[in-house]
């Protein structure tokens, strides 16, 4: 089946619609299926990455109309060049607007909600309006929904009685017998099991900041705060987050990571901290699953769907007081922590991978109508 994807940004730069598009779309080859991806960039071409095809288009600078806009060039594209399309997967709202076009032109589609973006605390009231209007108005505007997981499926039936399916985001096992070469520890003076990890884009909704100040409560005992992350969209924000960890020689800012870098900052950390008042469903969070690593998790959800109730230390969202406790506790009784490790790494693997979630999500399309 040959699918189009259209919605993220670049996909040398992963986010989270980013990183589900590339390995979703490589595993699809690996199965025999045709995938090409759409994403924002800052030039216009084309390429080849592990397998499909990857159309870059270059767009407005605003927010506001860069997504619609190239989800209409995208469509446009597909259905004057792209012949034997079986289906068009738009990513959000923004771009499945033009759904109804392609499918005028007898292309199916489905829109993928990634989350309640009107939630995230970056948008003014005004804008949080909107965008709730928009996501009711695509909600029944397309015809074929899937969510990253079950609790967005249950919104959309309780709020727009729209039926949905859940396609989880996955991961791929990490291999921790082949040899990692990175020098990320030695960079930032960081010991085996010393130190928190926090990972992900460096976003108010994930809170970093919570955290941060929460570390700079406790009584460490050698242990360090690690924020792996960056934000080029709010600089503002980094910027605050240093300020908060710069009289703490304890709290350790590395940037965004990838690769060899990120697998290693995995491999070695003492517990995993997801503080996020709003997510999808965390590709960081099954990663960290899947490397067995203890979980400080928010009471979200989200994460209530992957992690159950005795499996991790919780806390409330925006909590200074909880994470404080939580990382003390983690400090003071570790054997807490690492008895469920291995039961997380099991749920992970026999749910989230990407050879799982492929197989269902072709099963899904196979069920869509036009």
């Amino acid at each position: 089946m040959k699918i189009v994807f259209i919605g993220g940004r670049n996909i040398h730069v992963l986010g989270g619609i980013e990183s589900y598009m590339l390995n979703l779309a490589t595993q699809l080859v690996k199965m025999g299926h045709e995938p090409v991806v759409f994403c924002e960039s800052d030039h216009d071409g084309e390429e080849l990455v592990n397998g499909f095809r990857v159309i870059h288009q270059k767009g407005f600078k605003s927010n506001l109309i860069c997504k619609p806009w190239l989800g209409l060039k995208a469509t446009i594209h597909t259905i004057r060049h792209i012949e034997g399309v079986g289906f068009i997967h738009y990513n959000a709202w923004p771009p499945s607007l033009w759904s109804p076009l392609s499918r005028l032109f007898g292309i199916r589609s489905l829109m993928q909600g990634h989350g309640l973006e009107w939630q995230r605390s970056k948008y003014s009231p005004m804008q949080q309006k909107i965008m709730k209007f928009m996501e009711w108005f695509t909600a029944h505007l397309n015809r074929n929904l899937i969510m990253c997981s079950e609790d967005q499926c249950r919104y959309f039936k309780t709020h727009y009685n729209r039926d949905a399916i859940a396609i989880p985001t996955a991961i791929y096992l990490p291999d921790l017998r082949r040899d990692n070469n990175s020098d990320i520890l030695m960079k930032f003076n960081l010991q085996k099991g010393k130190y928190f990890l926090f990972l992900a884009r460096l976003v108010q909704d994930k809170n970093p900041d919570y955290l941060i100040k929460a570390f700079n409560t406790i009584e460490n005992r050698g242990y360090k705060l690690v924020i792996a992350g960056n934000n080029d969209a709010d600089r503002d924000y980094v910027d605050y987050l240093h300020k908060l960890g710069v009289a703490n020689d304890n709290v350790v800012f590395t940037g965004a990571v990838y690769g060899e870098d990120k697998d290693q900052l995995l491999r070695n950390a003492f517990t995993f901290c997801i503080p996020s008042t709003i997510e999808g469903l965390s590709i960081s969070l099954l990663e960290a699953m899947s490397y067995r690593l203890p979980v400080i998790a928010s009471d979200i959800p989200s994460n209530r769907e992957v992690l159950e109730d005795d499996k991790a230390l919780w806390v409330r969202p925006e909590s200074v007081e909880d994470l404080a406790n939580a990382m003390t506790k983690a400090i003071e009784n570790q054997e807490l922590l690492t008895q469920f490790v291995e039961y997380n790494y099991r749920k992970v693997a026999e749910n989230y991978t990407w050879d799982k979630v492929a197989e269902k999500y072709i099963a899904t399309l196979k069920n869509f109508s036009k």
